[in-house]
């Protein structure tokens, strides 16, 4: 009897016209959550040479082969780890939101990383002590106490569980592991290390 109403119901043009307004808000959905989760502008700008060279940072070219490879997470997408929005050409839009790294003098305070900090990519022999800090002529940068990556909390510089959830800790990642991290000790208390500057004894830290 259902199945009999639903029948006379779609074959008006009432019905249709559901039929083609649900389908049209189910496409529309999946089209701007597509685009949502999209880091194409990403990968466009970077990849551009000459574009990052005139703006200043010609040492982050990377293409899209490049960024899986050293991530080693296939098809994940730049906003996945780095947030801030996928879809903008705009340097400044594109970056608003999104993690970085965190430089610290050696009292712990923040400092710009522009001046410290180029580029880091682990090279020859020694590959974590080839990223350590240097001024232009070679030597170690002693302005710098270290370095942390972009899931600290700016404010206490320990573990951060908001960022770990939008990060490492989304559906298809790795929720299991930080909701695990999150309830242990370490976690817990929000720490994460307990070496204190880049090139102590146990070696470069991050």
């Amino acid at each position: 009897m259902a199945i009999g109403k639903l029948s006379n119901l779609f074959g008006t043009k009432r019905g249709m016209a559901i039929i083609v307004a649900q389908l049209s808000l189910v496409l529309l959905f999946a089209f701007f959550y597509t685009g949502y989760r999209s880091s194409d502008r990403c990968v466009q700008c970077h990849s551009d040479t000459a574009r990052m060279t005139a703006l200043g940072y010609p040492q982050f070219v990377l293409t899209r082969e490049q960024a899986q490879k050293e991530a080693r997470h296939p098809n994940t997408e730049c906003r996945d780890c780095h947030l801030g929005n996928g879809l903008s050409n705009d340097p400044a839009k594109a970056h608003q939101g999104m993690l970085k790294l965190i430089v610290l003098d050696n009292d712990l305070n923040i400092i710009p990383r522009k001046g410290h900090v180029s580029r880091l990519l682990p090279s020859g022999t020694d590959r974590l002590r080839e990223m350590l800090p240097r001024l232009p002529d070679g030597s170690l940068d002693d302005g710098v106490g270290t370095l942390l990556w972009h899931d600290r909390n700016s404010a206490t510089l320990g573990y951060d569980p908001a960022l770990a959830a939008k990060t490492c800790g989304k559906p298809g990642c790795h929720p299991d592991q930080v909701k695990q991290f999150s309830s242990s000790m370490m976690g817990a208390n929000f720490r994460q290390r307990s070496m204190r500057t880049w090139n102590d004894i146990h070696g470069p830290n991050n």
